[in-house]
Order: C-alpha cells, then structure tokens, then sequence
C-alpha cells in the first residue's frame, strides 16, 4: 500500500496523534503533517500534494469550516473529514452542508479508516473521470497521433487572430501545407512507416516556426500553420524554412525516406476577409504549388481563376477523351556527344473549351482520382504509336510514354501492349516506357513483375523523376530498366549555380549500372556543356527545342540531320 499523505488540521498533538495511530493499526503507511492556522494551511496546500485532510470541527481562533473553505479554494475535490469532539446531530450535519465528506467523532474512531477508505476509492474514481474527461476534451481539439491542435482548433484560433487582426490593423498569414509522394510511402512500407513521417514533421513544423504560431494537422497528410502578426514577406521566409527543415531524410523503421511538401499562402487582410476565404484561397495556392513543383505559392487572383475550373474538370474528362480534345506534343532527346536524335517523348495536352490549353500537372490527379487515368493512357499510346510518323520513328529514334501507377500494376496490361505494338506495326524496340521509382514502390513486386514482361518483349524502360524518390536506389539493380532520367529540379539547379556532386553521383551510380542518364529541363549551352563535361548521355529541354506537334519536331529533326550531313 502507498504511503497516505495525510495533512492534519489540529491543535492538539495528542489528538492528531490518536488519528495517526488508528490509521496505522488499519495498514495505512501514514505520513503526515499537522497545522493549526489558516496560513500554515495555506503554505502546506501549496508546497505539496495530499490524499487527504483531517480537520477537528471546533479550535480556538480557527476553525474547521474555515479550514474547509481555504482547502476548497485550492483543491476543489481533495477528500476533507472532520474528526472532531463536539457532539451533536446538527452540528454533525451543519459541518457535511458545508462541503465535507464525513463526519466522526474522536471517541469512535473505529469508523475512521474505513470512511478514509471509501473517500480515498471515491476520489480515485472521480479523478478518473475527470482525467477521462479531460482527454476526451483534448482529443476533440487535438490530433491523437502527432498532438498538434486538429482542423477545429486551429480554425477557432483563426478565427480569434482575424478578429485581433482587425482590432490591431495588424495582417495575419495561413500555410496550407501538403506533403507529396506520403501515399507513396503508406503503400509501400505500411501506415506505420506513415504515422512516423507524420509525427516527425509535425515535430520539425513546430521546431521551424515561433511559439506563438499555431501548426495544425487538418487530416490525413495535411497541415496548417497560423502566423500571426505577419506580413506575405514573412509568411514566405516562413515557407522557405519549412521547405528547408522537410529536406533532411526522414528516418522509419530504419529505412531513410526523403519527403517534399507544396505549400499555398494567403492572408488577411490582403486576400481574404474570412477564415473560410482565407483557407480556401491558401487551398487553391497549394494546389498550384504542387502542380507547379514551385514549393510554395503566394495565393493571387489569375490563378484562382484558373482552378475554379478545375471542380469540373472530372465530369467533363471523359467526354474530352471521346471528344479528341487531348493532343500530344512531343519534345526530342538527344545524345549529347553525338547530337543524335535518340527519340521523342510524347507530351498530353488537353484543349478545353472553357479553361483553353492544360498541361498534365493541371489534370493527371483529377484522372488518377476518378478513375479515367487507364482510358486516357490508353488514348496517348494509341495517339503517339499511330500519330508519329515513321519516316522518323524506329530503332533508331524511339517514342516515349509516361505511364501511370495505375496501368502498371494491372495484370493484363502488358498483354495490351503487345497487342498495340502489333497492330501498329511497330517493332518494340521502339517503344519507351517512362514510369516514376515511386510509381515501382508503391508495390514493387507486382511492379517488377509488369516490368519483366515488357523488357522481355523488347520495350525500352526509363525510370522518370529520378532522385525525387526515397528508396529506388535499393531496388534498381532489381529493375529490368535501360536509363535514367534525372528529375528536371536537379538540372536546374545546375543553372542557379549549385554544387553539381548530387548530379554527378547519379550519373556515375548509372553508369555504374550499365544504365544510360538523360538530363530532362536542360535550358541553357552552359548547363548543357556541363552535362557533357559529368558525363550524362543524352538531354531534352527548352534549349534544344520546345515541345511541339508531331509534324513540327519530325521537321526539326530533318533539318537537323540535313545539317550534320
């Protein structure tokens, strides 16, 4: 039994003696100290906690309904019995009225230790539910996994900082921060894996901002952040810490994942009046972000205009694939020491009739998410198969493709492209599968499986996006690919004027391989003469040529040739 911190409101030691003994005799291990003035009482109750207080009713110049009023201004529900000599029912039941648990008399002190029982089991099954109540208050605010407060809390602190805004003419910034590639990582290593990138970011936002901003998880892998008293500069430095903070690898289950973020910025009062209009423009700045592969976008006007399109892009998706209003364009790659045409990768565009030209960022998640991704890859390798013309296609200049998670990991899909490549006539060296490493991870064993059936029939594999990923590199001495391409933001740091040794490193790990590098995103001679000075074989990007219909590339590349001739 745990020792029983008893604090004794008496001025008789004898007495406070004889309830000390009658708890020991019961098995109490008694621990207790005796006051008998209302500040030394005071003192006790500040200094140290106590299971219990045992008052004598009546003392000279302090008594004990006195005692019982200071102990309830500090420690509402802590167990008080009166242990007194004064005799009488009325005075016995004027002393519960005020607020005490029980009652007994000094000469019957035979009921002492079980009413102490009671009291100290009743108080532990109120502390029990008050701390159960406390945390199911907590939860209805907070995120159970990574202890940040939840979309509730967060949109009342909103609320309340906009209505200070107001009051102090003093702005107010929302972050709206989503992570890329966390599906990824949940599908591939398991939502335990997920839940420690979740806890671990939530960690490095807090570490990133000031105390008195609030960072929130809003759900799933989203969050928020509330600057307060904050201006769009430094709404954006705040975004660029963040942005820097998430770089660093994240560590689970012994395994390092690198994991990106896109965030949208917007503010009161220079966006939004509301924390409903605030939140929405921050949602549709992300959303941009992420498209954009910027990191961070400050909401404006033009670009919501945009997306407000977009709800309805869904609905009006497969009409556009029955319709023919998605074409493909088509960017050359090209050997770097020889200037050689090696293929073309096939570009989709969508011609919409209400929001003009989209690119793929403004439509694949809108695809992936309703389903229509399969029938619209299927349109792009119909499309590029039939549409380049074969004066220009063959082994010696293939077409690329960027395939979708979707289509690789469907059993028969394989199957569908040698039945394509046959009924085209096009022999399958030809054909080049572009696919992202997280695409593979995302089930890398049914992944392979796909892959081996198309490297077996001779189709060309790239892996696309290269270094964005977090754990191909384990995985590429076990995929059936023939190249590389490194992700276009490591080319163009290049040309901003960083260290190449990640770009080298890849190019060297490649060849190491026996894979081919292609650089994608190459837009100026100086990054291009540096490509070639590291190594990498083969480029594509703006400076070479802009993507353009079939017929246009098929005459750049005739008058190319011509000129090497």
């Amino acid at each position: 039994m745990p020792p029983l911190r008893l604090l004794q409101v008496e001025d008789t030691e004898d007495d406070a003696a004889l309830v000390q003994l009658a708890l020991s005799r019961a098995g109490y291990d008694v621990l207790a100290r005796r006051v008998e003035t209302a500040d030394a009482l005071r003192r006790e109750l500040h200094q140290a906690e106590w299971d219990l207080v045992i008052a004598d009713y009546t003392m000279p110049g302090f008594s004990g309904t006195k005692a019982l009023a200071i102990v309830r201004e500090q420690h509402p529900d802590l167990p008080f019995i009166f242990v007194s000599g004064t005799i009488g029912e009325d005075t016995a039941v004027a002393a519960m009225r005020t607020g005490a648990h029980d009652y007994i008399m000094k000469g019957n002190l035979t009921r002492l230790a079980p009413a102490v029982e009671r009291e100290l089991r009743e108080h532990a099954v109120r502390r029990e539910r008050h701390l159960a109540n406390q945390r199911v208050a907590y939860l209805a605010y907070h995120d159970s996994l990574t202890d940040l407060p939840n979309r509730a809390l967060f949109l009342d602190r909103l609320q309340q900082a906009i209505l200070r805004s107001h009051r102090d003419e003093k702005g107010l910034a929302v972050l709206l921060i989503d992570l890329d590639g966390f599906k990824e990582i949940n599908d591939a290593l398991g939502h335990h894996a997920g839940d420690l990138v979740l806890q671990e970011v939530a960690t490095r936002l807090r570490g990133a901002l000031r105390a008195s901003d609030t960072v929130a998880r809003l759900g799933g892998d989203e969050f928020a952040v509330l600057l307060p008293a904050t201006d769009v500069n430094r709404a954006e430095l705040a975004a660029r810490k963040v942005l820097h903070d998430l770089q660093h690898p994240f560590v689970a289950d012994n395994r390092p994942l690198l994991v990106s973020a896109s965030i949208g910025i917007a503010g009161v009062p220079w966006h939004a009046a509301t924390s409903d209009d605030v939140l929405k423009k921050a949602d549709a700045a992300m959303y941009v972000a992420k498209n954009h592969r910027s990191g961070y976008i400050v909401y404006t006007a033009d670009r919501d205009q945009r997306l407000t399109g977009h709800s309805s892009l869904a609905s009006s998706m497969r009409q556009a694939i029955d319709g023919r209003q998605f074409v493909l364009e088509y960017q050359p790659i090209v050997d770097i020491k020889t200037n050689q045409v090696l293929a073309v990768e096939s570009l989709v565009r969508w011609n919409h009739p209400e929001l003009g030209r989209l690119l793929p960022d403004d439509f694949i998640r809108v695809a992936e998410h309703t389903g229509l991704v399969n029938p619209l890859t299927s349109f792009v390798l119909d499309r590029a198969l039939t549409e380049w013309p074969r004066s220009v296609r063959g082994d010696a200049c293939g077409i690329a493709i960027n395939i979708s998670p979707r289509s690789l990991h469907h059993s028969a899909f394989a199957g569908r492209i040698q039945d394509m490549l046959e009924q085209k006539g096009v022999d399958p060296s030809s054909l080049i599968l572009e696919i992202t490493e997280n695409l593979v991870m995302s089930d890398p064993d049914g992944a392979i499986r796909c892959l081996d059936e198309l490297h077996d029939m001779g189709v060309r594999l790239v892996i696309d996006d290269f270094g964005k990923g977090y754990s191909s590199l384990s995985y590429l001495r076990r995929l059936p690919v023939d190249e590389i391409k490194i992700d276009r933001s490591f080319i163009l740091a290049l040309a901003d004027g960083e260290d190449d040794t990640l770009v080298r490193c890849m190019i060297e790990l490649a060849h190491n391989l026996g894979l081919t590098v292609i650089a994608e995103g190459v837009e100026t001679e100086e990054v291009l003469e540096q490509l070639a000075a590291l190594g990498c074989d083969a480029a594509q990007g703006y400076f070479l040529v802009k993507p353009g219909p079939s017929r246009d590339i098929a005459d750049w590349i005739d008058r190319r040739d011509s000129a090497s001739l």
